[in-house]
């Protein structure tokens, strides 16, 4: 989804047995998988990213110094008309791991079947603004519905670069969930639910003349306590696990190795302005009036550097004249107090990820809140799938921990608040900011670019859908013996070239 969606934290695992033990990478995760198809499973780094890597290869990736998508197994992604219409070129000789072609025909079967309604995909917003046609069997023709989109590289690249074969699709939702096939550099062997999973090299990989993938086999375990996951590595236990926690990246880079992801966004509040009590503006305000980033980065002592808004100062498109409010204790109150007295007080359950970080971000703000009168919260600790399903499927939360980060706003922010957007779980719906949001998209001058996210910026700041509270980095921590370990977009790891020495 890459921009990522969904605040979790990272992951850790063993290896050992099987095929060649000194070409096992154990790699840990703070959650297991509900699905590893394509279309409902979570694409971040910190969730099923890596597995989605391992099982099927991305068409294309986005860059993470340049931000631009990049081929991989496609060929070429090119538009001739400012971005109405777009050519995918794919690499020749790709097939499944099942023996069957990596065809145009796979590749518009997938995007059909993400467009479906009934298939409840998470991408289904990107899929369905796309009609598709096969021109050969390595060319598919892209048609986009509405306005041209010279950006839509970057949405294929985010979020519909996995492709199933369809094979599996064929067998229905609850095999190809559980039975993934696709052209990646691993296959799964075993999965025990809520612990681990492995997956073994491919035989029949597209890049096997070139010696990859350098593993043999790939375990993937869940440990969902983020301290755990450290300790675990640094005890030679487990070898690599993404993290979004400041303070243990520091420390890895320190005593372990560390790379980090130059990536925007960070862990926000975010409200559904379609459900009492945040429907009232004032609801919101008193919110972000009543809170204090600083405070709650110093209580969750982790590193963290406390946000102003949803874009980081080291990025091109941040606006220093735009920032969110500063606490104001007294302002707060008085709208606690104001929306009481009309019979609103705000009363309200905050739904989070059953994890420690979550819980202790939660608890930190509602310990704050604490402290002024007609204001109470409740805090919802659902396992993540189901919070992944509540918040982001059936839309059912009133406030919300969430963490989202980006390598370019395009088109993760837009995915997430425009308006008509499936995936824009808070209900927001502002005009200005849907200007901005279609700006940003179909521009390609820098310069247009960044005033288009200037004016989200001011739209976010008026509206506050969300209140972000820290700017967190998101990164790859491992061991010494880890080696050729290269990442694209928000810190996924490439898994066909990652070796342990």
């Amino acid at each position: 989804m890459t921009g990522v969606l969904a605040l979790v934290a990272a992951s850790a695992a063993c290896g050992g047995g099987g095929a060649s033990a000194a070409h096992t990478l154990t790699m840990l995760a703070v959650q297991d998988s509900t699905t590893l198809d394509p279309f409902r499973a979570n694409t971040t780094a910190l969730v099923d990213g890596p597995r989605l890597n391992a099982l099927y290869d991305p068409l294309f990736y986005l860059d993470t110094t340049t931000g631009k998508a990049t081929p991989h197994l496609g060929e070429s992604l090119s538009s001739a008309d400012g971005g109405a219409t777009w050519t995918m070129k794919l690499r020749p000789d790709v097939r499944f791991s099942d023996g069957t072609p990596f065809d145009a025909a796979a590749v518009k079967l997938n995007y059909d079947t993400h467009a479906k309604p009934e298939t409840r995909s998470l991408q289904r917003n990107a899929a369905a603004s796309l009609r598709t046609a096969v021109v050969d069997p390595l060319t598919l023709s892209i048609t986009v519905v509405g306005a041209p989109n010279p950006n839509l590289d970057r949405i294929i690249a985010t979020n519909l670069p996995y492709i199933e074969a369809p094979s599996a699709i064929a067998q229905g939702p609850d095999t190809y969930g559980s039975k993934p096939i696709g052209a990646g550099p691993f296959t799964l062997d075993t999965w025990t639910r809520g612990s681990e999973q492995t997956f073994v090299k491919n035989k029949d990989y597209w890049q096997k003349h070139k010696g990859l993938p350098k593993l043999d086999r790939l375990v993937i375990r869940t440990v969902p306590d983020i301290e755990q996951q450290y300790s675990t590595v640094k005890s030679g236990q487990a070898d690599l696990f993404p993290s979004s926690d400041p303070r243990l990246l520091a420390r890895a880079g320190k005593e372990l190795k560390a790379v980090e992801a130059p990536v925007g966004g960070g862990q926000m509040v975010q409200f559904s302005l379609a459900r009492a009590p945040f429907d009232d503006p004032r609801a919101r305000r008193a919110i972000a009036l009543s809170l204090d980033a600083g405070t709650i980065c110093r209580v969750l002592d982790n590193g963290c550097t406390p946000a102003t808004g949803l874009f980081s100062p080291a990025g091109p498109f941040f606006d220093a004249g735009v920032t969110q409010p500063a606490p104001d204790r007294a302002e707060a109150q008085r709208l606690f107090d104001a929306l009481a007295a009309e019979g609103k007080k705000v009363d309200f359950t905050f739904l989070i990820p059953r994890n420690p970080s979550a819980a202790k971000a939660a608890e930190t703000i509602q310990s704050r809140l604490r402290e002024f009168r007609n204001v109470a919260m409740t805090i919802d600790a659902p396992d993540v799938g189901t919070y992944l399903t509540k918040y982001a499927v059936q839309k059912d939360f009133q406030a919300m921990l969430f963490q989202l980060t980006f390598v370019d706003p395009e088109p993760i922010l837009f995915n997430f608040y425009t308006s008509t957007s499936a995936q824009n779980a808070t209900g927001w719906k502002n005009p200005e900011a849907d200007r901005a949001l279609a700006g940003g998209r179909q521009a390609t001058d820098p310069a247009v670019r960044r005033q288009a996210y200037a004016d989200l910026q001011r739209a976010l700041v008026a509206d506050l859908p969300i209140w972000v509270y820290t700017r967190n980095p998101l990164g790859l921590i491992h061991t010494t013996r880890v080696t050729d370990l290269r990442y694209y977009g928000e810190a996924l790891p490439f898994l066909d070239r990652v070796d342990v020495g």
